[in-house]
């Protein structure tokens, strides 16, 4: 006889009837039993979710429960969820996972030990949820000039797993303290105010799965400023009508940049005018008829970036006057 499968323990014997002439006498065999090792395999802890590169939580779960006087085990692990890898050093009945990049499964097979016997079985996986993301980018490095706004912060969106939300970050040490932008930003681009000092700035991306949240942020942009001073011109003149000013002297320019000049002059004080060729930091002017304002432009280039200033204005002022007239020619006598 050749049992079928057999899910618990059975017994068997085999009745023997022997006939001789009309008589028949009967008799058995010693019983025979089939011990079935049933045992659960346990479970495992359920499904977690980690950021890339973190350490999941050791995986426990249920032990397992029925026949066998012991019990050892294997781990195996999947990066798909179907074609499973044994994890040759994990023999334990719990196990501790590396830091994972990527999503990965794993399994327990526990094998019950009876009678000589051994029986394997599997728990059902468990999965490890890595959130993966790219946290996208803010755009290039900007140079701007004092007191003005850097362009949008636009660059690349982000891309990955889960649903991302957004906050933004600034420094202006260099990126060594952050702290969140003013009104508490959270769109995926941002249009930072004018500038006096060099700024950081990154957007800070978080990524939420299955309940979890993991952060990462943008690469950074640097918005650097290009502050300078334009300097000074001395000083206030007055000369007479038709005489040459003396030079005017120079408070150098100091900050960023590469500087460049270039003279004004004004009749009123208000409106004024580009002096051909006077580019040096110096200028001389040529004899004056009429008050005259003057200033210097200061051009700074910096990474391609150009930004003016004025200095404060002089005045020369040209003491203009008529003599006047005292009468014509005179004839008289002696005495």
């Amino acid at each position: 006889y050749s049992p079928g499968i057999l899910t618990q323990d059975t017994w068997y014997y085999r009745e023997v009837i022997a006939s001789i002439g009309a008589t028949s006498c009967l008799a058995n065999t010693n019983k025979v039993l089939i011990t079935v090792n049933n045992f659960v395999p346990g479970s495992l802890d359920p499904d977690q979710t980690i950021c890339e590169g973190g350490n999941p939580a050791i995986i426990n779960g249920v032990l397992p429960s029925g026949d066998g006087l012991s019990y050892t085990y294997k781990w195996y692990e999947s990066f798909d969820g179907t074609v499973f890898t044994e994890i040759a050093t994990a023999t334990s009945a719990t196990y501790d996972p590396p830091a994972l990049s990527v999503d990965t499964w794993y399994k327990r097979a526990a094998t019950s030990h009876l009678n000589g016997n051994a029986c394997t079985e599997e728990t059902a996986p468990v999965r490890i949820w890595v959130i993966n993301f790219n946290p996208g980018t803010i755009g290039a490095d900007q140079t701007i000039c004092e007191n003005t706004a850097p362009a949008a912060f636009t660059g690349t969106a982000p891309s990955g797993d889960g649903t991302f939300a957004y906050s933004w970050e600034l420094s202006i040490n260099g990126g060594t303290n952050w702290n969140p932008v003013p009104g508490g930003i959270t769109t995926a681009t941002y249009s930072a105010p004018a500038l006096s000092v060099d700024t950081w700035y990154r957007r800070v991306v978080t990524s939420s799965l299955n309940g979890f949240a993991c952060s990462e942020t943008t690469p950074v942009v640097i918005v650097t400023v290009n502050n300078f001073d334009p300097g000074t011109i001395t000083a206030d003149q007055w000369i007479c009508e038709g005489v040459t000013p003396a030079p005017f002297g120079s408070g150098s320019p100091s900050g960023d940049g590469v500087f460049t000049y270039q003279w004004q002059s004004s009749l009123n004080g208000s409106t004024f005018s580009n002096i051909t060729g006077a580019t040096e930091e110096t200028y001389s002017a040529g004899p004056l008829v009429a008050d005259t304002w003057f200033r210097r432009q200061v051009t700074s280039t910096l990474n391609g970036n150009t930004c003016t200033e004025a200095t404060a204005a002089i005045k020369v002022t040209v003491n203009n006057l008529t003599a006047g007239a005292i009468g014509s020619d005179q004839i008289i006598c002696d005495g």
